[in-house]
């Protein structure tokens, strides 16, 4: 790393890996934490400017969706995430679109340790208080995603599932 702005970067971050490849990226990535901080906030700011604020990040979000307070949206890469029309994220969630290891894991595990794929949550999904999503993860549409979960693979549509790892717990009936 030859520029001294991203070599001290780099130093911050302790045994972290630094996303940023340019000074650029860099100053979007700060920028961008400094608009999720506000997102984030449990503080009674609106799930529609909880929206307006991850959308300047690069989250792609869709109409009537409820964000509420304390969730982390990737710090990283916020631009993988995709939430569609009248999905409810209740406080606490957080959703990964990325995965990185120490230097010495990196070391051992190869450059496949490395991840970064996009999720996906389809409309009407609800993610309830506390879930953790990985990257990778499509949450079908009409589903629920119990408290404290961790989706670890996609969950189908009209589906309840729950628990670490999160697994199937029933169906929803889809008569009306």
């Amino acid at each position: 790393m030859k520029n001294p702005i991203l070599k001290w970067a780099q130093n911050q971050l302790g045994s972290a890996s630094l996303e940023s490849k340019s000074i650029g990226q860099l100053f979007k990535s700060f920028f961008g934490k400094l608009i999720q901080s506000f997102a984030m906030t449990r503080l009674p700011i609106g799930a529609k400017n909880r929206c307006r604020l991850e959308r300047l990040r690069g989250v792609k979000i869709g109409k009537n969706v409820f964000l509420g307070g304390g969730n982390i949206l990737d710090r990283v890469r916020p631009d993988l995430i995709t939430i569609e029309d009248y999905v409810s994220l209740a406080g606490g969630v957080n959703i990964l679109t990325h995965s990185n290891p120490t230097l010495p894991l990196r070391e051992i595990l190869g450059p496949e340790s490395h991840i970064v794929k996009p999720v996906t949550i389809k409309r009407g999904a609800w993610i309830a208080l506390n879930v953790v999503i990985l990257p990778g993860v499509t949450i079908g549409e009409n589903s629920i995603v119990a408290t404290n979960s961790v989706v670890m693979n996609d969950i189908p549509a009209f589906t309840v599932a729950g628990g670490t790892p999160a697994k199937i717990l029933k169906k929803i009936p889809q008569t009306r």
